[in-house]
C-alpha cells in the first residue's frame, strides 16, 4: 500500500514539473531542444541618420532658392535672376568665395528672403588637392612719339583639381624710358651706388603697386575721373580676378574670345552709346542674360585683357601650364 502511494506520488510530481506556468511571458523559441529549435533571424542594422544641412532655411518661400548644378558660376547665376554679383553676394553671406561653388549649394535668389544662419563648415568627406602656376608674358609696345614701353605681365593663380581657378592675382611691370635716369659709372665708389639704387626704387613699382598713382582716371592730372567706370587700373583688375573665380581657364579664354570687342575690351552694355554698329550687331545675338552679365561687368572695368598694353590672357594660361601641386 505504501509502495503504491509512493509511486503515485512520484509520478504526481513528475507531471507537475512538466507543466507549463499559465502566466510566465517566455518566448516559446526558448523551449525548443537545440535539435528543433530555429535560428533567429539577424536583426536590421539601424538606418544611419541623413546628415544635417549646413544651412537654416525656414521661412523661405518656393522658388526663393536656387540649387547649383554643373557648369555654373557665380555671374551666370546672377545674371539668370536679374542680379548682380554685389546683389547675389550679399543675400549669401554663408557663400565665403563666390569662385567656390559646388554642385548641389544652396543660394538665396531673392531679396527679402530668410537668409540662412551662420553654421560651420562641415567636415569635408573627400581631400580636395590645390596647385599653383606662375604665368609671365613680355610685349614690346610700339607708340611712336609717345614713346616705347616694355611690359611685363604676370599671373598668379591657385587652381582646384578640377582645373577652376580658386585665386588668381594679375599685375603688369610696365618698363619705361622714366624709368632710366642713367647708369652709374661702374668706377664709382660703394656709396655713389647705394644713393643711384635708392633714388630708383620708388620708380621701380609695378602698376599695382603704383595703386591711384597710376593714373588711368586723370584723377590726379586733371581732377576729376573721365573714364567710363570712374575706376582706377588696379580696381578695374580686381574686378576681373574676382569674375573669374570658379571658371576654368579654358572658360576664361572662350569668354574673352565671345565677349570682347576688335579692340579686346568687353562689349560696353552698361554704356550703350559706345558701341559701334559693329559692336551692336554682335550683341544683339545674345540674350538677356548675357547682355545682363555684360551690363554689370562694364560697370566695374573696360580694360582690355589681351592687347599691346599687356598680354593678361597669354600670363593665364601659362600659369596653369606651370601648375604644381601645393604639399
Amino acid at each position: 500500500m505504501k509502495k503504491a502511494l509512493s509511486i503515485v506520488l512520484l509520478v504526481s510530481l513528475i507531471i507537475s514539473a512538466m507543466t507549463f506556468p499559465a502566466a510566465a511571458d517566455v518566448d516559446a523559441t526558448s523551449w525548443a531542444t537545440p535539435a528543433t529549435q530555429e535560428t533567429p533571424t539577424a536583426p536590421t542594422a539601424p538606418t544611419a541618420p541623413a546628415p544635417a544641412n549646413t544651412a537654416v532655411t525656414t521661412n523661405v518661400p518656393s522658388g526663393d532658392v536656387y540649387t547649383v548644378v554643373s557648369g555654373d558660376v557665380f555671374w551666370k547665376i546672377a545674371a539668370k535672376f536679374n542680379m548682380t554679383i554685389d546683389e547675389l553676394a550679399k543675400l549669401n553671406p554663408q557663400i565665403k568665395n563666390i569662385g567656390l561653388i559646388y554642385v548641389g549649394d544652396k543660394l538665396f535668389v531673392k531679396a527679402g528672403a530668410t537668409v540662412p544662419a551662420a553654421t560651420p563648415t562641415p567636415v569635408a568627406t573627400t581631400v580636395r588637392k590645390l596647385y599653383h602656376g606662375f604665368g609671365e608674358s613680355t610685349n614690346y609696345r610700339i607708340r611712336g612719339e609717345q614713346k616705347d614701353n616694355l611690359n611685363i605681365t604676370t599671373a598668379s593663380v591657385i587652381f582646384d583639381q578640377d582645373g577652376r581657378i580658386v585665386d588668381l592675382t594679375w599685375d603688369v611691370m610696365e618698363i619705361t624710358y622714366a624709368l632710366f635716369p642713367g647708369w652709374v659709372d661702374p668706377a664709382a665708389d660703394q656709396a655713389t651706388k647705394d644713393a643711384f639704387v635708392a633714388s630708383i626704387d620708388d620708380v621701380w613699382e609695378t602698376k599695382r603697386e603704383e595703386g591711384y598713382a597710376y593714373d588711368m582716371t586723370h584723377l590726379i592730372s586733371k581732377g576729376a575721373a573721365d573714364n567710363l567706370t570712374k575706376k582706377e587700373w588696379f580696381e578695374q583688375l580686381d574686378y576681373y580676378e574676382s569674375f573669374f573665380k570658379g571658371m576654368t581657364v579654358a572658360e576664361v579664354v572662350a569668354w574673352n574670345e565671345k565677349y570682347t570687342d576688335a579692340a579686346g575690351r568687353p562689349y560696353k552694355m552698361a554704356y550703350t552709346d559706345k558701341l559701334t554698329d559693329a559692336d551692336k550687331a554682335v550683341t544683339a545675338t545674345f540674350t538677356a542674360e548675357e547682355a545682363a552679365m555684360l551690363v554689370d561687368v562694364t560697370t566695374s572695368a573696360t580694360m582690355a585683357l589681351e592687347d599691346p598694353h599687356s598680354h593678361f590672357i597669354t600670363a593665364l594660361v601659362e600659369a596653369y601650364e606651370a601648375r604644381e601641386e601645393i604639399k
